[in-house]
């Protein structure tokens, strides 16, 4: 097995990929990319305003490019939530990438999420309400988030507890590939 020296973050919305994410590229010293950021960079507008005129296949398409276009060296990517439903993806991330899977229940997902503005929040999928539109998301994307992982990371009350068990895992990885 060969080092993977660059980490992914998956989760779903909510779950602190991008916060957790920035912290932890500091303490690795590691270039730090989120890529719905990088998305919204590439084209021009918010993914609010991409899925107002287009559909979310073209936005799984363009995120995909996007996913295969990032350096492999020394990153820290914070993935969107939804990156593990193409199978091409899911390969990218498990080959590339030390990648964590940041499982944090749907009750405390819907918490953090109803604290955002409306501004920050993505389109609903459905007419459902948040707690189940995120509970279904959970139950239908989390086979596919755990055969992604290298790490599946459950502490998420303690943000620096969180950023020294993955930094643990993934040192002792390289250090494993190294020796």
């Amino acid at each position: 097995m060969h080092a993977l020296n660059s980490i992914a973050l998956i989760g779903l919305r909510g779950s602190g990929k991008t916060t957790l994410g920035k912290s932890l590229a500091n303490k690795l010293d590691l270039l730090f990319y989120d890529l719905d950021i990088v998305f919204q960079e590439k084209l021009g507008q918010t993914i609010n305003n991409f899925i107002l005129t287009h559909t979310w296949e073209d936005f799984r398409e363009e995120e995909k490019e996007i996913l295969f276009s990032m350096p492999k060296e020394n990153v820290l990517l914070s993935c969107g939530g939804g990156v593990i439903l193409k199978e091409e993806n899911r390969k990218k991330l498990y080959s590339d990438y030390f990648t964590v899977f940041l499982d944090v229940p749907v009750n405390e997902l819907v918490k953090r999420l109803e604290k955002q503005t409306l501004k920050e929040q993505r389109p609903a999928f459905t007419q459902k309400t948040l707690q189940e539109e995120m509970q279904d998301l959970y139950d239908k994307r989390i086979n596919l988030y755990r055969e992604t992982a290298h790490l599946v990371e459950t502490n998420f009350i303690q943000q620096e507890k969180q950023i020294e068990h993955i930094m643990y895992e993934f040192l002792q990885q390289l250090g494993k590939a190294k020796g």
